[in-house]
């Protein structure tokens, strides 16, 4: 996943494996975690493998390297990003994976979306029956039914959230609906 999500970060201009990830951090470090001692290891690969290239820079008394994709990298990050949907993927990774949805033609996009709803769609109705199943004596356990109660409201959130985006309605009204009262 990170080699992907490097190349993904280095598409439009050249960055340096610092800038790699401070952007990482700032963009998708809510629900991503990359480390330098992962991030280095990556992108000598990448470099190995012809996908990026590295130029090194001087600034003072220091030499910076950045790395930029190639033509391969970029065919090799767009098949990535328009690889059919794996249901095995956690959130942090589907979410790393939407965070470069721009770089996808408007058809593919729609249907990697659709995909993603259809399956949080599928995991709605098994915890819907899952509640529907439950014994009088299951929903006197506040705290158990609580988590099944978060697991529903966080998939009904998920679908609504695939729902808009597809339409790419402003975001800020998406938030609107969700907002607590204070």
């Amino acid at each position: 996943m990170l080699d992907y999500i490097a190349m993904g970060m280095v598409l439009g201009e050249a960055r340096t494996g610092y800038d790699i990830k401070k952007e990482i951090e700032t963009g998708i470090g809510f629900y991503y975690k990359a480390s330098y001692g992962s991030l280095y290891p990556a992108l000598k690969k990448l470099t190995d493998k012809e996908y990026l290239t590295m130029t090194e820079e001087s600034h003072g008394d220091r030499v910076k390297k950045y790395y930029r994709a190639t033509e391969l990298g970029k065919k090799a990050f767009l098949e990535w990003l328009a690889a059919p949907f794996d249901s095995n993927f956690s959130s942090g990774s589907l979410l790393a994976r939407i965070y470069f949805f721009d770089q996808l033609p408007a058809d593919i996009r729609k249907q990697q979306l659709q995909e993603y709803e259809r399956h949080n769609q599928q995991i709605l109705r098994k915890l819907q029956a899952v509640e529907k199943g439950c014994s009088d004596q299951e929903r006197a356990n506040y705290f158990t039914m609580s988590t099944l109660y978060y697991g529903i409201h966080f998939v009904q959130s998920n679908i609504r959230w695939f729902q808009y985006i597809q339409e790419e309605k402003p975001l800020s009204e998406f938030m609107q609906g969700d907002s607590l009262q204070e």
